[in-house]
């Protein structure tokens, strides 16, 4: 377990984050339970279970009866504090309905969190439910440490796997090996959904004519009309080098099949990001800022200043995620996705630990994250949720947010971040990107670069 968390302190702070159904019938579960065991995937069960050895299974949804079988028991968790408003909600019900449980929430910083999941998941009393980080230093290190439940047995009894969230659970899905995810065993589950696309100032575009842009073509007929009134066409900020990132994402996922995308950040072998779309998708990066549409020194610009900028009037366009419309007017601006669906992902799984002594409890805790009543409060707390069933925007931001959202799974352009795919990944793309941007390297040397870092990424596994 040491070679675990030295590997995890090394590569940690080098991987960014990038962002419901009635239950299938007992039948398929066992089916699936016997794969597991078969497979080989150890897990304490929850709930009515079958049993294989020391292996028991969840195969149907957990009642308050096998759950008030614990006793009197404390449900430790740890979570990222932007869970709070969330839990806040979530957990005070969850309590009135579980009165032997006590819910115990340790919260941390994002990174804080990332940088010490890992060493808690694999101490002598790990925390029964927590989250990970999608990627190789956090999910992938508790998978092949088997540190954590597969919750396909679960997902499988309350219907995760059908219905409007269900593609949204290939970035928890691991090889037992932890050394590739987007399919195999499922590992992990989140709530909350993210979505990439385009956010507009309604007066701006009013003032000069344009309409909201429906598609990429719709947007570079926009942009030098805006430059050559005077404004700026996109407002970027860059310091960090993931906001050029997602804006080169969206453009490739408009030129390509999101499935060689997705296969791509999962460390699929024998895909390559050198391909014509994401070629295509740089020439375009750098035609736009040798235009001026990103107007001048945003590499020295934060995102968080760029999106302060945009939501006082600055720049007609600002190219990004979701959880940049908790700080936008709904009145002023709109938003948008610059193909059939947009780009995006979901935001941190939460986890069960193997060894939890709680599992009942845990499995009924992530049933309750993953209802349409949950999903509107994380929708009224500001964020996306993965369940969208008959969940309602509160303005016509959020809706069209939510739209999008919708459209985006539906069409299967959900496809995840690509700095996902190796622990540096976001250094070499940002940094190849910023030099295509500068007009100082092709868009050809800069996929080039990018896979063969992505290669040595694959071969140190």
């Amino acid at each position: 377990m040491k070679s675990v968390r030295r590997e995890v302190r090394r590569l940690v702070f080098r991987e960014r984050a990038g962002a419901p159904r009635r239950a299938r019938g007992a039948a398929a579960a066992v089916a699936l339970a016997a794969v597991l065991v078969s497979a080989g995937c150890g897990a304490p069960g929850a709930g009515k279970s079958a049993t294989a050895g020391t292996q028991s299974f969840v195969t149907e949804p957990v009642t308050t009866a096998q759950v008030a079988a614990l006793g009197d028991v404390t449900l430790r968790m740890w979570a990222d504090q932007a869970e709070k408003p969330l839990m806040r909600s979530v957990v005070p019900a969850f309590e009135k309905k579980y009165p032997n449980v006590t819910v115990d929430i340790t919260y941390k910083s994002f990174d804080d969190l990332i940088a010490t999941v890992v060493n808690a998941a694999s101490g002598s009393t790990p925390p029964d439910l927590f989250q990970g980080n999608i990627g190789y230093a956090v999910d992938g290190a508790l998978v092949k440490a088997k540190l954590v439940r597969p919750l396909d047995d679960v997902a499988a009894t309350y219907g995760w796997l059908t219905g409007t969230g269900a593609s949204t659970l290939a970035p928890a899905r691991w090889n037992s090996a932890g050394t590739a995810f987007g399919d195999g065993n499922l590992y992990g589950m989140s709530p909350i959904s993210e979505v990439q696309g385009i956010y507009y100032n309604k007066a701006l575009l009013k003032s000069l004519d344009l309409e909201p842009p429906q598609s990429l073509s719709d947007l570079e007929k926009a942009l030098p009309v805006v430059e050559k009134a005077g404004e700026q066409p996109v407002m970027l900020g860059n310091s960090d080098q993931y906001a050029a990132t997602h804006i080169f994402s969206d453009l490739a996922v408009t030129e390509q099949s999101p499935a060689s995308i997705s296969d791509w950040i999962g460390g699929k072998a024998g895909t390559t990001f050198a391909t014509d779309g994401n070629e295509k998708a740089a020439a375009t990066m750098a035609d736009w800022a040798k235009k001026g549409y990103f107007g001048s020194g945003y590499d020295g610009l934060s995102n968080e200043d760029a999106i302060a900028r945009f939501a006082k009037g600055s720049g007609a366009f600002f190219v990004g995620g979701s959880w940049n419309g908790a700080k936008l007017d709904p009145e002023k601006f709109g938003f948008g996705a610059l193909t059939t669906g947009g780009a995006g992902a979901t935001a941190s799984p939460w986890h069960i630990a193997a060894s939890s002594k709680a599992t009942p409890a845990a499995v009924a805790f992530l049933a309750a994250l993953h209802t349409p009543a949950t999903g509107q409060k994380i929708l009224d707390t500001g964020r996306l949720p993965v369940v969208t069933d008959g969940v309602k925007g509160a303005n016509s931001l959020q809706s069209q947010t939510l739209d999008v959202l919708k459209r985006t799974i539906a069409a299967g352009t959900q496809v995840g971040y690509y700095d996902w795919s190796a622990t540096d990944m976001l250094g070499v793309m940002g940094g190849g990107l910023q030099e295509v941007m500068a007009g100082r390297t092709s868009g050809a040397a800069f996929t080039k670069a990018v896979q063969d870092s992505w290669l040595k990424a694959r071969e140190s596994k």
